[in-house]
């Protein structure tokens, strides 16, 4: 007597429909990280579309040297100077306009407090605004992860896209997100 054997284009059918039934699910639940990177960008967006705060006559609290990134042979220090609301970062070049300065004068965006402008009215070099080292993501050349962010998740999500192409978006967002994050966190 001959044992049952099943078909095997019946089995590989059934073998990829359930693999499809699998990237379907995962697909559907990794749609939260395109969602929530299009939410993050566009808070990003807004933080930079609504005007700066301007921060009058705050006092220099500490003026502490911090190792900036430079080749070994030329080795540079910055100096992270912290004030009662912000703290940033200035290059070396930059430290004629705040020295002696006990006063400055800060613009920050009003959502993620990212300094964008300093100004340090009691120092001639300080008079006009300037722009301090690793101002954030705002910057034209750094702007551009966010922007790649909001594409590559906000296709993800209007797109009628197949799930494993869905499920590839929100891979690419997700790291894309990531580095966003380490660039502002940076920068």
């Amino acid at each position: 007597m001959h044992a049952f054997r099943p078909d095997a284009r019946l089995l590989a059918q059934q073998r990829r429909a359930a693999e499809y039934a699998i990237l379907v699910r995962r697909a559907h639940s990794a749609r939260w990280v395109n969602r929530a990177a299009v939410i993050f960008c566009l808070l990003l967006s807004l933080d930079w579309a609504l005007p700066m705060q301007q921060l009058m006559d705050e006092p220099v609290l500490e003026r502490r040297p911090v190792p900036v990134a430079a080749y070994l042979s030329n080795p540079q220090m910055a100096y992270r100077i912290r004030t009662p609301h912000t703290r940033f970062t200035l290059h070396p070049s930059q430290l004629h306009r705040l020295e002696g300065a006990t006063h400055v004068t800060v613009w920050r965006t009003p959502l993620l407090r990212v300094v964008q402008l300093v100004k340090a009215p009691r120092v001639a070099a300080g008079r006009e605004p300037f722009t301090p080292y690793k101002s954030g993501i705002y910057k034209p050349l750094t702007a551009i992860f966010p922007l790649t962010l909001l594409l590559v998740a906000g296709g993800g999500l209007l797109l009628p896209l197949g799930p494993e192409a869905r499920l590839n978006t929100a891979i690419v967002s997700g790291l894309l997100w990531l580095v966003t994050l380490v660039m502002l966190a940076l920068f």
